[in-house]
Order: structure tokens, then C-alpha cells, then sequence
């Protein structure tokens, strides 16, 4: 069990860790001169059956930061207040953040009690739990010490076994997450870091990743409550030596992580709840300070539903980091004012890397669905928004708040229920491809709307599109699916929607038709484009208007740069080219010619296409049938 203090300056927090475990968490020249804590101090505290942890706290009102950095991880909490001075200002702050920090675990310790009599202790313990009414602080019990006289240190002791036994045990995990609150250099061996294992275990040469920076480092050794340990287990404290961080100094804040698992984000969106006490609403595009793990950034909080948080409610709110943050899904986080001199609120991740959005319907019924206590719907909604964004399992583990080895079979469980598509090499949310072909049939849709008399969107620029929106790669696939579907059409090297025709004027229509006409009586011997009858007498200008229609007009193939073939004809071609080809026998261009009864000079080009559209084969001089033609 991890153990924190929590409570006013000069309430004995320092005074008593020391009294229970003989060690003095007041480790810097400063405190000790000064009398203060002023940064995280650390002790442990063997008991039967129990070894514990114990983070001591400053209780000044210009350390709150690190009182979070301390709370953050911790199983229980021991409250301490004087038995003289009663509850306090950083008391009632301290109660808010264990509240918002989610410890329900705890005890309630009156300090210096040889300084009153038991009455004063009674009322000082009904002071606190008035201060406490709403949180799960007001249902702690309270235990009266002298850590000078060393009067109830005994009960406190016995309580604090009970603690551990009232203490969820943490779930093993095959991640491993620290976050860092102390980092120094020990000579001979180089950086060591210090933390509270949030979740897993890591062993001495394995390497994680320092995050946000993504840089890899390597254990070198490891240390659990002062003695030397193989292993580093969740729920403990360690400290970590690594190497591998010549590039970049590691610091309070910073993430010890499994490589893979946290995504370095400015963006995170999660549910925040503000304390009660709060007078007045806190509104959208506020700058406040966030402290979550050992860190602390400062944000802009945007409000995703409504123009503002009430006091004591909460709300889906994003927030926008001014450097990228590492979180993960369901952890906690406080809030505070600008100037650092109230507590806002706390938070929980929901998602752990955001994009900027906007307040709308959508993106509120996205965030409820990563609020559900169901895997299977968080899982759904994180593959929804990754879109087409290839996820490893470590990635969707950490943003569904679920195990990397329960990955598979959710995903197995969406696609027996049809909520993944495969599309090219990626499967996604189906609700992704749908979004992205209904977008695709809009954009073609207006393109005709704006151009009435052009064939259609030209095939290449609309594949641009479909990536751009999609994944490189992944345009041609999704047109080809609209082809297939029969929403879109390909004519020539331009996509239409099915039911569209270019508006011509009955002049323009009338000279498409001799051209068709012209075309289909060449049957498999076209003439070359200038040479056309239709086009003698026409303007350049509307030559190449001509030009563009046969491109898209749907009977007719363009089978070379100036060469078209009514479709039907080419249909008749590629039966007796499967004739002669029957059984995969390979065959000559003149057994082709001989067949049609034309020229080698008109055959040639006939078949170069067949090439080029994968229908036949060419195999030095000889032809085969393609798979697909046979």
C-alpha cells in the first residue's frame, strides 16, 4: 500500500511520518532549516503482513502542485490536523483534492493532542467531518496522537493495517507506467528516477520509453524501500536507475512507460467535475492550471456541452495543453485557477488523444460513449474516431481503459457483429467508411452541381480527394467500391454519379450522336481521331469539348490516345480473343487478325489495350489469357 499525508502547514504531517517509521521525509537543507516541507518526502512503514509506503506532503498553500504530485497514486490518505488550530485553509483544499482525486480510503488523525484536552480533540474531529460533509472523507474514522509523546502512534498503527486490508488490490497488468516526482544523479552510476508504480511491473535490462519525449532508456538497476529488487511492482515505490538519457534531462512530471502505450497529445478530452464551493460558473476558453501524475500544464478549457460548468456539476469539457501531455484513460486530474490560488475542480480522461472539436450533438454522444462501463462500446467509439488511423493494441488499450490482451477478443466481438469493414489492408469502424463514402457522393454531387456541362470529377484528382480523407493508398479502393455498389460511374478517366448527364444543348447532344454514330460504323477499325468525319468544319475549342464527351460517353472505349471503339464491338473482340485463347493456349497476334479478318495495323492497338487492362497477357511474341478473362 502506498500512503500520502494530506493537511495544513505545521500540522505534524513531517513530525509524524517520522514518529511511525523513524525516517526523516524531509530530506532537502532548506526544509530542515526552515522547519517547512516544501517538496515531496518519502518513508516506509513495515507492519505485519503489510509493507507500506508512505509520500509526505507540503501543507503550504505555494506547494499545492506538489501535494498533487504526492496524492496522485497513492491508496490511502492519512489527514492530519492540529488539535490546536482545528481545520484549516489547505485542510478544507487538501479534503477537496483527495475527494477529486477519487481516495476513499483514509483516516482522519488529530495531531499534537497532548496539547488539548479531549474535548477540544472531539470538537476538532467534528470540525473536520463538517468540512468533509459530501466527500469520502466525511466516513473516515479518526484516531488522536502525540507524535512527540508518542501517545496513540500504537492505534495508528493498527488503523493503518486496516487500511491496507480495506484497499482495492490493484489489477496486474502487462503495461508498466511510473510517473517521476524525483530525479538525481548518483555518482558512479548516473540519473536515477523515483515514482510510485502506477500500473505492471518492469525488471532490471528491460527498456521503456521516456514520455512525452519518446525517448527509449534502459534499467540499469532498481531499488524498492531502500534495498536492492529485481523487479519494480505496481503499488510499490521504486527508484529506477536508467541509461540512454544523454539527449534529454529527465524531470518531475515525465513518464517511465512501456514503449507504445502513451501517446504524447496537446489535446484531451474528459469529464470535469467542480467542487461545491465554487461561487460562480466556470466558463469556456478559461486558461487553467491541470495537475494529473506528477506534473502540472497549463491548459484552455474548452466546454463540449453548454456555455459553462456549474458550481458542484459537471460536464464534458476539452482540454488544449501548451505542450504535449501523456494520460491515460480514466486517470484523474485537479484543476486550478491561473494564479494557482483555488482548486477549480478534478477531471477524468475519457479520451486520451483529442483533436480540437467543437460543442455539437455528435461529439457529446462520443464522449457518453467512452463514459460506458462496456468495453465493447468504448473500444467501438476509439476505433470510430482513430478513422482511418492504423492503432496498435497497446494504443487502443491505454484509450479504452482496457487490458492489451483483452484487445483481440473485443475486436473479434465487433466484427461478428459487423462493426468492422476492411478496407484495402485497413479494418476500421464501419461508420468511418460509410461517413467517408457519403461525403464522396456529396463532393461529386456538387462538382456536378457547379460544372453542368463537364463529364464528371476527373478519376485522379477525386482518388486525391478520397486519401486526403481516408489514408494514402486508400482512394482507389474506396472509388472502386463506390463503382461497384453502382453509385458512381467510370467514364473514361472521369467519375460521375450514376444518374448524372453532362447538360448539352441540343446542337452539342446532336454532334455527340453522329460521333457515336461515326465510331460504331468503324466497328473494330477505327480512324484516328483528326481524321473523323464529325470534327471537319469544328473550332479547336469545340474539337476538344467533343473530345472530352467521347472520353465520358459510356459506349464508347478509348482504347489509345486518339482511338475510340463503340463498346459493343469490343465486347465482340474480347469473345474471339477468349476463343482463341481457350484452355490457356497461347496464342499469335495473326491468329487474332485472321479471326477478325483485319489488319495487323488495326489488330495491334486492339490488343496492346487488352494488355494494359489485364485481359490478356504478353509473353514475348505469344498472348495468354488473363485469370480474370477466362
Amino acid at each position: 500500500m502506498i500512503l500520502g499525508t494530506a493537511g495544513h502547514i505545521d500540522h505534524g504531517k513531517s513530525t509524524l511520518v517520522r514518529a511511525l517509521t523513524g525516517i526523516d521525509p524531509d530530506r532537502l537543507p532548506e526544509e530542515k532549516a526552515r522547519g517547512m516541507t516544501i517538496d515531496l518526502g518519502f518513508a516506509h512503514l513495515d507492519l505485519p503482513g503489510v509493507r507500506v509506503g508512505i509520500v509526505d506532503v507540503p501543507g503550504h498553500e505555494r506547494f499545492v502542485k506538489t501535494m498533487v504530485a504526492g496524492a496522485t497514486g497513492i491508496d490511502a490518505a492519512l489527514l492530519v490536523v492540529a488539535a490546536d488550530d482545528g481545520p484549516m485553509p489547505q485542510t478544507r483544499e487538501h479534503i477537496e483534492i483527495l475527494d477529486l482525486l477519487g481516495v476513499t480510503v483514509g483516516l482522519i488523525v488529530v495531531s499534537k493532542a497532548d496539547l488539548v484536552d479531549a474535548e477540544r480533540v472531539a470538537a476538532v474531529t467534528r470540525d473536520v467531518l463538517r468540512e468533509a460533509a459530501g466527500t469520502s472523507i466525511a466516513r473516515w474514522p479518526s484516531v488522536a496522537v502525540s507524535a512527540t509523546r508518542g501517545d496513540g502512534l500504537d492505534e495508528l498503527r493498527t488503523r493503518t493495517r486496516e487500511l491496507a486490508a480495506r484497499v482495492e488490490t490493484r489489477a496486474t497488468s502487462s503495461v508498466f507506467v511510473m510517473p517521476i516526482d524525483r530525479v538525481f544523479t548518483k555518482h558512479g552510476r548516473g540519473t536515477v528516477v523515483t515514482g510510485s508504480v502506477a500500473c505492471g511491473s518492469a525488471e532490471i535490462g528491460q527498456t521503456l520509453h521516456l514520455m512525452p519525449a519518446e525517448i527509449p532508456v534502459r534499467i540499469r538497476e532498481l531499488q524498492s524501500y531502500g534495498a536492492a529488487a529485481r523487479s519494480a511492482q505496481v503499488g510499490r515505490r521504486a527508484a529506477i536507475n536508467i541509461s540512454g538519457v544523454d539527449r534529454v534531462s529527465p524531470g518531475r512530471g515525465d513518464v517511465l512507460a512501456t514503449p507504445g502505450y502513451l501517446t504524447p497529445t496537446r489535446y484531451v478530452d474528459v469529464r470535469v467535475r467542480l467542487v461545491s464551493q465554487r461561487s460562480k460558473p466556470l466558463g469556456s476558453h478559461r486558461r487553467v492550471r491541470v495537475a494529473f501524475g506528477t506534473r502540472e500544464e497549463m491548459a484552455v478549457l474548452v466546454c463540449v456541452e453548454g456555455a459553462a460548468v456549474p458550481p458542484g456539476d459537471g460536464a464534458f469539457v476539452q482540454l488544449r495543453f501548451a505542450k504535449p501531455v501523456v494520460v491515460r484513460f480514466g486517470e484523474r486530474m485537479i484543476l486550478r485557477d491561473e494564479t494557482a490560488c483555488e482548486t477549480i475542480g478534478g477531471a477524468v480522461v475519457l479520451r486520451v488523444v483529442s483533436r480540437r472539436i467543437r460543442p455539437a450533438r455528435a461529439a457529446i454522444n462520443a464522449l457518453r460513449a467512452l463514459e460506458s462501463a462496456d468495453a465493447i462500446v468504448r473500444i467501438r467509439e476509439v476505433l470510430r474516431s482513430a478513422g482511418f488511423r492504423r492503432n496498435a493494441a497497446l494504443e487502443l488499450a491505454c484509450a479504452a481503459g482496457v487490458e492489451p490482451g483483452e484487445v483481440p477478443t473485443l475486436l473479434d466481438a465487433l466484427r461478428g457483429a459487423g462493426e468492422l469493414r476492411r478496407v484495402g489492408a485497413f479494418e476500421v469502424d464501419r461508420r468511418v467508411v460509410d461517413d467517408v463514402r457519403s461525403r464522396a457522393l456529396t463532393y461529386v454531387k456538387r462538382h456536378h452541381a457547379r460544372t453542368p456541362t463537364e463529364p464528371g470529377v476527373l478519376a485522379d484528382r477525386f482518388v486525391g480527394w478520397l486519401d486526403r480523407r481516408s489514408a494514402a493508398g486508400l482512394g482507389r479502393f474506396l472509388l472502386q467500391e463506390l463503382i461497384d455498389a453502382g453509385e458512381l460511374v467510370a467514364r473514361g478517366p472521369y467519375v460521375a454519379h450514376r444518374e448524372f448527364r453532362p447538360a448539352l444543348s441540343a446542337e452539342d447532344q446532336a454532334l455527340a450522336e453522329r460521333l457515336v454514330a461515326e465510331i460504331a460504323a468503324a466497328g473494330l477499325d477505327p480512324p484516328e481521331w483528326s481524321k473523323l468525319r464529325v470534327l471537319a468544319g469544328l473550332s479547336r475549342q469545340r474539337a476538344a469539348m467533343l473530345l472530352e464527351l467521347a472520353r465520358s460517353e459510356p459506349r464508347l472505349v478509348q482504347i489509345g490516345p486518339e482511338e475510340f471503339v463503340e463498346r459493343r464491338h469490343l465486347d465482340r473482340l474480347k469473345d474471339v480473343v477468349r476463343e482463341v485463347g481457350r484452355g490457356g493456349r497461347r496464342f499469335r497476334l495473326a491468329e487474332v487478325r485472321d479471326a477478325l479478318a483485319l489488319s495487323r495495323r488495326s489488330v495491334l492497338p486492339l490488343l496492346e489495350y487488352l494488355d494494359r487492362t489485364r485481359f490478356t497477357r504478353r509473353i514475348e511474341d505469344m498472348r495468354v489469357l488473363a485469370e480474370s478473362a477466362s
